[in-house]
C-alpha cells in the first residue's frame, strides 16, 4: 500500500561496532584535546612543571617515577623535604616559587599545617603508600622476649609491667610518636586502673625520647651515637627494612606489630593551594602514574605497602654505604640474607591501614604526653600527728607514707622542684607546721631530700591541724606559682582536722576560694591513708581547687596513688582530665 511506512534496513553488527568505537575514539579525543589545552599542544610551545615536596623517606624512590609520569608536554621534580618544616612553609608560604604537591609521612602533617594557619590546606589527601609502624628490636632482646618462636606483641613492650627501655621520636614533631602514644592507650584501656598505667608507660617512654625517628637507629648497637641503649625503639616498617637492606648490617631488626587500631603512615598526596589549572592537570596526572601498577611494585620494591596494605616484595639488598640514618629507598628483605629459611623479621601477609584520629582527638593524646613531660613544683606536706604511729598491717601509718614519699622521689624527674613540710599542732611555735626542705631541684638535693624523710617521726599525743596547715600551704604555694609546670600541693593524712583553735572549714573555703586562678592551676592532691580519714571533708577541701582525693589502705596501694596523681594532674590543659 501506498500508505505503509516504509521499512528500516537493519544495519549488519560490524557497523554498529564500528559505530559505537567512533563515539569512544571521539570522546577520548575529546578528553585529550582538553589536557592539551591545559598543558600545552603538541609542538610543546609551553611545557608545564610542577615541583612535588615529598617526606624523605619516600621522595628517592618517588624521583625515579617521574619521567613520563606528568604526561606529554610536562615535568615533574621530585624534591625531599622534612614534614615539619613543609608544614610550616605551607601554612607561612616563602618568597619565591612554591611546590604544588605536598607528600609528607602521615596526615598528621596536614592537621599541623592547619593548625599553624594554612586554613585552605586540604584536611586529607589520595594516599601513594602505607607503612605500619612498629617496635624494632634487635634479635637479643626479640629472643629474649619469644622470637622466632613465636610473635612479640606491644603489650611485652609497652604495658605497665614491661621494663625494657624503648625509644620514641617526639610526638610532637613526628606522627610515629603519635601512633605509639596511641599504642599505649590502646594497651592501657582495658585495665581498670588505666590512668595510672597508661601514666606510668609514658614516663618510661619519656626518658628515651629524640627529636628525630632516624636518630634511634644511631643509639642501637653498631651505631654511631656511641650511645648504645637502646634494644628497642618505634620506628615505622619501611625504615626497619630499610635498614636490613643494609649490606651486613651490624644490628639486625625484628619488627613487633600493635593489635590494636595503632595509626599507619599514609603518605597523602596533597595539591597545594594557588596551582594554576594546567599545574592541577599535570598533578592529576602524576597522581594517576603513582597509583598504576608499575609505580606501586616500585614503591613496594622500596619497603612500602600499597594504600590498601598489601606487604612489601622481598628483594636482596643491593651494595650502598653504611649511613647513620636508615637509608630511605633501599630495596628491603624480609628475612636475613645469609638464610632464605631463617624466621622473618617482618609480618608477609597484608595489613589494612588506619586512619590518624580526629584533630580534636590527638589533641587530648598529645596532651597526656605533654604533661607527662613536664617537670613539676610540688610542696609535700606530710602528717606526723600521733595516730601515724598505728599500725597499717606489718607497718605504722607513718612508715607508709615515708616509703611512698621516698618512691615517689625517685619516680619524679630531676628539675621538679620539691620541698617538704610536716604538720600536727603547735610544731614550730603556735604554727601547726614546719619547713623541712624548702622547694628546690630534685637532682640537686636528692641527699637532703633522702635525710629529712628518713628523719620524720611522729609526734606523740599529737593532734591534725588540718585546716591551718592546708591554708598556709596553699598560700605558700600560690606565692611561688611557676609557669611551664605542674604546680601541686600535696597533703597526705591520716585523718581529718582536730585541732580546736584552727580556722572553721567554711573559712578555710573561703580563703582558698579567693586564691583560686584559673588561668595558673594548683590543685591539692590530698593522700589519706587508713580508716580515720574523712574522705568528705578532703573531698569538700580539694573541689574549691579542682583538687583530687585519693584514699590508700596499705602500702600495695601506694604506687597506684602516685600514678592515678599524676596521671590526673599531668594533663595539660585541665580540661582534657577525666
Amino acid at each position: 500500500m501506498d500508505n505503509e511506512a516504509p521499512t528500516r534496513k537493519k544495519l549488519p553488527p560490524a557497523a554498529v561496532w564500528l559505530g559505537a568505537l567512533l563515539v569512544v575514539v571521539l570522546l577520548a579525543w575529546a578528553s585529550v584535546t582538553w589536557i592539551n589545552s591545559l598543558i600545552g599542544d603538541e609542538r610543546c610551545d609551553k611545557p608545564v612543571q610542577i615541583d612535588v615536596v615529598a617526606a624523605p623517606a619516600i621522595a628517592p624512590v618517588l624521583s625515579g617515577l617521574t619521567t613520563g609520569g606528568g604526561g606529554t608536554c610536562a615535568g615533574v621534580r621530585v624534591a625531599a623535604g622534612e614534614s615539619v618544616t613543609v608544614a610550616g612553609e605551607v601554612a607561612n608560604p616563602p618568597a619565591g616559587r612554591r611546590p604544588q604537591v605536598w607528600i609528607p609521612e602521615s596526615t598528621f602533617w596536614l592537621g599541623r599545617a592547619q593548625a599553624r594557619g594554612a586554613f585552605t590546606l586540604p584536611g586529607d589527601g589520595t594516599s601513594v603508600a602505607t607503612s605500619p609502624v612498629v617496635i624494632a628490636m634487635t634479635e637479643p632482646v626479640a629472643g629474649q622476649l619469644g622470637w622466632p618462636t613465636q610473635a612479640v606483641p606491644w603489650t611485652a613492650l609497652l604495658s605497665p609491667q614491661a621494663t625494657l627501655p624503648v625509644g620514641i621520636p617526639d610526638p610532637a614533631a613526628d606522627p610515629i610518636g603519635v601512633a605509639g602514644l596511641i599504642g599505649v592507650q590502646a594497651i592501657t584501656e582495658p585495665l581498670t586502673d588505666k590512668g595510672p598505667a597508661e601514666t606510668a608507660v609514658l614516663r618510661r617512654l619519656s626518658g628515651q625520647v629524640v627529636n628525630r625517628a632516624a636518630d634511634l637507629y644511631e643509639r642501637i648497637p653498631g651505631g654511631t651515637s656511641g650511645t648504645t641503649n637502646l634494644g628497642a625503639f618505634l620506628t615505622s616498617e619501611q625504615a626497619l627494612l630499610a635498614h636490613n637492606a643494609r649490606p651486613a648490617p651490624a644490628t639486625p631488626l625484628v619488627a613487633s606489630y600493635p593489635s590494636g587500631a595503632v595509626p599507619t603512615l599514609d603518605f597523602p598526596y596533597v595539591l597545594l593551594p594557588g596551582a594554576t589549572p594546567r599545574e592541577i592537570a599535570v598533578a592529576t596526572t602524576f597522581l594517576n602514574h603513582l597509583l598504576a601498577p608499575d609505580a606501586r611494585r616500585a614503591l613496594q620494591a622500596a619497603g612500602f605497602r600499597d594504600p590498601d596494605g598489601a606487604a612489601p616484595t622481598a628483594a636482596p639488598p643491593t651494595a650502598a654505604p653504611p649511613t647513620a640514618a636508615p637509608p630511605t629507598a633501599a630495596p628491603p628483605t624480609a628475612t636475613p640474607s645469609s638464610s632464605a629459611s631463617a624466621p622473618a623479621r617482618v609480618r608477609p601477609e597484608p595489613m589494612s591501614p588506619v586512619r590518624m584520629p580526629s584533630e580534636d582527638d590527638l589533641v587530648q593524646v598529645l596532651s597526656r604526653w605533654t604533661g607527662v613531660q613536664l617537670s613539676a613544683r610540688i610542696l609535700s606536706v606530710f602528717d606526723v600527728s600521733g595516730s601515724m604511729n598505728e599500725r597499717v598491717g606489718a607497718q605504722t601509718r607513718m612508715a607508709v607514707v615515708l616509703q611512698a614519699a621516698q618512691e615517689g622521689v625517685r619516680l619524679l624527674r630531676d628539675t621538679t622542684d620539691l620541698g617538704v613540710w610536716i604538720f600536727s599542732t603547735k610544731l614550730d611555735g603556735d604554727r601547726d607546721y614546719k619547713e623541712l626542705v624548702p622547694p628546690g631541684p630534685i637532682g640537686q638535693q636528692r641527699d637532703k631530700l633522702a635525710n629529712a624523710l628518713a628523719g620524720i617521726r611522729a609526734v606523740p599525743n599529737g593532734d591534725t591541724g588540718l585546716y591551718d596547715t592546708t591554708l598556709a600551704a596553699y598560700q605558700e604555694a600560690r606565692r611561688n606559682w611557676v609557669p611551664g609546670r605542674i604546680n601541686i600541693v600535696f597533703i597526705a593524712t591520716d585523718g581529718r582536722n582536730d585541732d580546736d583553735k584552727s580556722i572553721s572549714r567554711a573559712q578555710l573555703l573561703a580563703e582558698l576560694a579567693k586564691l583560686v586562678d584559673p588561668r595558673r592551676p594548683l590543685p591539692i592532691l590530698f593522700m589519706g591513708l587508713g580508716n580515720g580519714v574523712d574522705a568528705g571533708e578532703l573531698q569538700e577541701i580539694a573541689s574549691v581547687v579542682d583538687g583530687r582525693v585519693y584514699i590508700g589502705k596499705d602500702a600495695s596501694e601506694i604506687r597506684r596513688i602516685f600514678f592515678s596523681a599524676l596521671s590526673d594532674f599531668g594533663c595539660q590543659p585541665p580540661s582534657c582530665r577525666k
